[in-house]
C-alpha cells in the first residue's frame, strides 16, 4: 500500500535530517526533534498535495492498460469469428463441389433421356406407319385372301394383332421416357439453383473472411502499438528511476559540499558577530526589518517534500520549491546578506548561488538559486534585499526554465515556503 511506504519514507527523511544536523548540545535537542517533526509534517502535506497528480498519472496508465485489455479481447473475438467463417467457407466449398457434381450428373441424365425419347419417337413413328399401312382395308383383305389355309389365315391375323400390341407398348415406353425426361430436367434445374445459392453463400463468406482478416490485422496492430506504448512508458519510467538515482547520488555529494560551505560561512558569521559584539559595531549581513521577499516574480510550482512516482510507485524527495518563471527572468536577494558561493556546479544545479542571511530567529538561514542562465554576483559579495543576483535558466539537471529555490536552516534543507 502507498501510505505505509509514505510513512516509511517520512521516517527515512527524518533520519536523514537527524544525520545532517550538527552534533547536538543538550539545549539544542528539543529544537532538533522539532525540526524532525516539522519535516515529517511537511512530507505528509506534500504527499496530500501530490495525490491529484498521482491519481491522474495512474488513471492515464490504467486507461492505457484497459485499452490494451479491450483490444486483446476484440482480437480474440475477431480471431474466433475468422476461424468460424473459414470453417463455413470450407464446408460451403465441399457443398458446392457436391452440387456441381449433381448438376453435371443431372445434365447427363437429361441428355440421355432426351436421346432415348428421340429414339423411341422414331420407333413409334415406324410402328405407326407400318400399322397404318397394314390396317388399311385392302391390306386387311389381302392378308385374309392370300392365306392358303385356315391355319395360315389365323397366323396372319395373330401377327397383325401383335404389331398393334407392340405399337401400344412402344407408346407406353415413350410416355415413361418422357416422364423421366421431365424429372431429369427438374432435377437439373434444382441442381442449378443449388449451385447458384452455394456460390452466393460462398461469395458472402469469402467477403466475410476478407473483412475479418483485415479486422484481425488491425486488431493485432492496435494490440502491438499499445503493448509498445506501455512498454515504452515502463522503460522510460525505469530509465527515469536510474537517472534519478544517479542524480540523487550526485546531488548528495554536491549538497555535502554546499553544507560544508554554509557551515563555514556560519562559523565566519559567528566569529564576526562575536567580534562586532565586542566592538559594538553592527552586523553587515543581517536581514532587513521587512523580512524575506520573493526571489522571483512568478507563481510557485512543484513544492518541497516527497513526490510519488506514478509508474514505478516509489517516493522521492524534492528538496526545494520550484517557481515557474520564464527564461531570463531576474532573480533577487531575499534579504540583506552575503554571497557564500556563486557560479557553475558540476552536478545537478548548474549555475547556483548561495546567499547567507545570518542569524534569523535563532538559526542561521541561507538560500540557494539553482539552474540560472547567468550569475551576476560573486562569492563574498554583500547584497541588499531586492538586489539583482542572476537570471532564470535551465542549466544542470533541468527540463525547462524555472527557479529551484532551496532554504538552508543551520545547513539543513527546509521548506522555503515557511519563509515567504
Amino acid at each position: 500500500m502507498a501510505w505505509p511506504r509514505a510513512l516509511a519514507a517520512a521516517a527515512l527523511v527524518g533520519g536523514l535530517l537527524l544525520n545532517a544536523l550538527p552534533p547536538a548540545r543538550a539545549d539544542d535537542l528539543d529544537d532538533q526533534r522539532s525540526k524532525v517533526r516539522d519535516a515529517i509534517a511537511q512530507t505528509k502535506q506534500s504527499v496530500s498535495d501530490s495525490r491529484e497528480e498521482v491519481s491522474q498519472a495512474q488513471g492515464a496508465l490504467s486507461d492505457s492498460e484497459q485499452s490494451l485489455a479491450r483490444a486483446r479481447e476484440e482480437l480474440t473475438l475477431t480471431t474466433q469469428k475468422l476461424a468460424e467463417a473459414k470453417a463455413r467457407d470450407a464446408k460451403l466449398s465441399v457443398a458446392l463441389q457436391v452440387a456441381q457434381a449433381a448438376l453435371e450428373a443431372a445434365t447427363a441424365a437429361v441428355e440421355q433421356a432426351r436421346t432415348e425419347v428421340t429414339h423411341q419417337l422414331g420407333v413409334i413413328a415406324g410402328a405407326v406407319r407400318t400399322a397404318y399401312q397394314q390396317r388399311s382395308t385392302l391390306a386387311e383383305w389381302g392378308v385374309i385372301l392370300d392365306a392358303e389355309t385356315p391355319a395360315q389365315l389365323a397366323s396372319r391375323l395373330q401377327w397383325t394383332d401383335t404389331i398393334f400390341d407392340a405399337s401400344s407398348a412402344e407408346l407406353a415406353r415413350l410416355t415413361a421416357l418422357q416422364a423421366a425426361l421431365a424429372v431429369a430436367e427438374q432435377a437439373r434445374s434444382n441442381a442449378a439453383d443449388t449451385v447458384v445459392e452455394q456460390k452466393r453463400r460462398s461469395a458472402a463468406v469469402v467477403r466475410e473472411v476478407a473483412a475479418l482478416t483485415a479486422q484481425a490485422k488491425s486488431r493485432k496492430a492496435t494490440v502491438a502499438a499499445l503493448v509498445a506504448t506501455n512498454q515504452e512508458t515502463l522503460d522510460d519510467a525505469q530509465n527515469e528511476l536510474e537517472a534519478d538515482q544517479a542524480a540523487y547520488d550526485r546531488l548528495q555529494r554536491q549538497e555535502a559540499a554546499i553544507t560544508a560551505k554554509i557551515k563555514a560561512q556560519i562559523a565566519r558569521d559567528k566569529a564576526a558577530r562575536a567580534k562586532q559584539g565586542n566592538s559594538g559595531q553592527p552586523r553587515s549581513n543581517s536581514p532587513s526589518s521587512k523580512g524575506f521577499v520573493y526571489p522571483v516574480n512568478a507563481s510557485a510550482g512543484s513544492p518541497f517534500g516527497l513526490r510519488f512516482h506514478p509508474i514505478l510507485h516509489y517516493w522521492r524527495m524534492h528538496w526545494g520549491q520550484d517557481f515557474g518563471a520564464a527564461c531570463g527572468a531576474p532573480l533577487y536577494a531575499m534579504a540583506d546578506g552575503r554571497v557564500t558561493s556563486a557560479g557553475w556546479t558540476s552536478n545537478g544545479f548548474g549555475n547556483y548561488t548561495i546567499i547567507s542571511y545570518g542569524r534569523v530567529n535563532g538559526a542561521y538561514l541561507s538560500s540557494g538559486y539553482a539552474h540560472q542562465s547567468k550569475v551576476v554576483v560573486r562569492a563574498g559579495q554583500s547584497v541588499r534585499q531586492g538586489q539583482l543576483v542572476g537570471y532564470v535558466g535551465t542549466t544542470g539537471l533541468s527540463t525547462g526554465c524555472h527557479l529551484h529555490l532551496q532554504i538552508y536552516r543551520d545547513g539543513v534543507r527546509v521548506n522555503p515556503m515557511k519563509y515567504l
